[in-house]
């Protein structure tokens, strides 16, 4: 069977484009069948005219399209990808003829009002895709039912999706490495944190804003750490990669299975510059030591917010105490960037937290200069979080709330906080 891979528009207004991790480990879990990919993101020109071109020249029997997110999430301002999907979607109906395949992040998040709200999608792929995505692949080939393959969207005879019921969690020690060579890493230089490498899925923390344990469960799977080594000396050797970015929910937990990643990195020689993002509780000198000279040189913290009873409402597995230590480790070692995610109004927020926060931001600029990076931002309201009931139990959005549409989580009785910020960055020209 021809498949074609297509990672969906982003529209005009993206930032630059992140290299398609998730078609890549589609295609390395379709054996047996004629795989071809498009990204409309790097095309250039008229990205959907670029579309059908490819579309029409490989003539592919089943499409594959990736939603990774419906918007830009948290940042202060809302980009929606919904209108450049609906014309990715339309491109690929209008120039093919075979199954019409939705899947990603963002399509498992929001899974069945997609199915509703575009009937021209025939079937969607929710949660982990490689298994089912090749389980539906080698069912259309056989003539046999889709609707038996598990984690899928189907159709019944009046048009209405159903699903076909969760399937068991992927071992990640049977799969395979993704294919980087399904499309060229080139156009994807400009992004400063590289392509992605993952070693392992599932998160046991429980940051009230998160959907990754609703995506990829709460037990962590493991790729064999000489695997994750591999991957990134083919990234280097073989598509000429010149960074890499660890797109674990939480690098250095558990911390065992990192360490024995960067012992099975610094022995192979894998030692591409690299980010990840790191958990303040549990870090210590000897472990970013080792990371370093494994080629880390940014350390990614998203403490999200400054003051304990913030972080307890967060679900926040560090303490102000813990994010202050970890900082100075970072910066007494003197060899790594640091980047900080904080929320301008969180749960819990109170005034004298927003305060210590700016005093902790101007602080680390003055002792780090350009080597520290924040970013202060909105939270979304994701369905599948316990941040969602806690909007709707304050009030914020009703039980049947389209979250299709942004939703921003402000606490109410700090709302000036957030204005105060949002000035702020304003007048920092934000």
């Amino acid at each position: 069977m021809k498949i074609a891979l297509v990672q969906s528009w982003l529209g005009p207004q993206a930032g630059e484009p992140v290299f398609p991790i998730g078609l890549a480990s589609l295609a390395a879990s379709l054996p047996g069948h004629s795989v071809a990919a498009f990204d409309p993101n790097v095309a250039g020109g008229d990205p959907m005219a670029a579309l059908a071109e490819f579309l029409r020249d490989f003539s592919p029997d089943m499409t594959g399209v990736s939603l990774r997110n419906i918007d830009s999430t948290n940042t202060r301002v809302n980009v929606s990808y919904l209108k450049p999907f609906s014309d990715t979607l339309a491109v690929v109906r209008r120039e093919t003829t075979g199954a019409l395949v939705v899947g990603g992040a963002g399509f498992s998040m929001f899974a069945k009002a997609i199915m509703a709200s575009w009937p021209i999608i025939d079937y969607g792929v929710a949660l982990e895709g490689e298994t089912a995505f090749a389980a539906l692949a080698d069912a259309l080939a056989r003539g046999n039912a889709p609707s038996s393959v598990p984690s899928l969207f189907c159709r019944d005879a009046a048009g209405d999706a159903f699903f076909t019921g969760e399937s068991a969690k992927i071992d990640l020690l049977m799969l395979a490495s993704p294919d980087f060579s399904l499309l060229p890493l080139a156009p994807y230089a400009a992004v400063p944190w590289g392509v992605g490498v993952e070693t392992k899925r599932g998160c046991a923390l429980s940051c009230v804003y998160c959907p990754y344990g609703f995506l990829n469960g709460r037990r962590y799977r493991y790729k064999a750490p000489k695997q994750v080594a591999a991957e990134i000396i083919a990234l280097r050797d073989v598509h000429g990669a010149r960074r890499f970015t660890f797109l674990d929910s939480v690098f250095n937990v558990p911390v065992d299975h990192a360490r024995a990643v960067l012992d099975a990195m610094i022995a192979a020689g894998a030692t591409l510059p690299w980010s990840a993002w790191f958990a303040e509780r549990g870090l210590d000198r000897d472990f970013l030591e080792l990371a370093r000279r494994a080629g880390c040189d940014t350390v990614i913290f998203s403490p999200d917010a400054f003051g304990d009873a913030a972080l307890k409402k967060l679900g926040k597995a560090s303490s102000v105490a813990e994010i202050k230590a970890a900082y100075r480790l970072v910066r007494d070692l003197g060899c790594f960037e640091v980047s900080y995610n904080f929320f301008k109004n969180p749960p819990g927020q109170t005034l004298s937290a927003a305060v210590d926060m700016v005093r902790f931001i101007v602080k680390a600029r003055r002792e780090m200069g350009k080597k520290a990076h924040f970013e202060l931002n909105s939270i979304r309201v994701e369905p599948h979080t316990a941040l969602a009931k806690l909007a709707e139990a304050e009030g914020l959005i009703a039980p049947d709330t389209d979250l299709l549409s942004p939703v921003l989580y402000s606490q109410k009785k700090t709302a000036y906080i957030e204005k105060l910020f949002d000035i702020l960055l304003r007048a920092a020209g934000k």
